[in-house]
């Protein structure tokens, strides 16, 4: 199905766009994928960050879709199981200041469909380890 391939693009683009938001300290291009309140909403945590004198880089280790299901014509749900890495940069020093290996989240996304192209709409975590 086209549009089981097209949210699965989607997801994956969004999840390169937003590590290298966070690692860049710019959320911008994460608009290509992500609605204006899902990119606002990302903004504000990178900002967060950015007030800690913290610069985020992620790097997906791997990733599993789970679930997809179309609860409406223009609306997808994704299910995920992700597994990441972080390191968070002291933007002064940039010394490394803490780092976490394989942590393993359970996501759903919301997908949002305009015209023709997907978005995600929002993303909640339904289970961390």
């Amino acid at each position: 199905d086209m549009n089981v391939q097209a949210v699965k693009d989607t997801v994956l683009r969004y999840n390169q766009l937003l590590a290298e938001a966070y690692a860049s300290m710019n959320m911008n291009p994460l608009r290509e994928v992500a609605t204006a309140d899902q990119a606002a909403k990302e903004y504000r945590h990178m900002a967060a960050l950015g007030e800690a004198k913290i610069r985020m880089e992620s790097t997906l280790k791997s990733i599993e879709f789970t679930g997809i299901t179309f609860p409406g014509r223009d609306e997808a749900a994704v299910f995920t199981r992700e597994v990441w890495d972080y390191t968070h940069i002291d933007t002064g020093t940039r010394a490394p200041v803490k780092a976490q290996k394989n942590v393993s989240y359970s996501l759903k996304y919301t997908l949002k469909k305009e015209q023709v192209r997907w978005y995600v709409a929002s993303v909640e975590v339904v289970d961390e380890k």
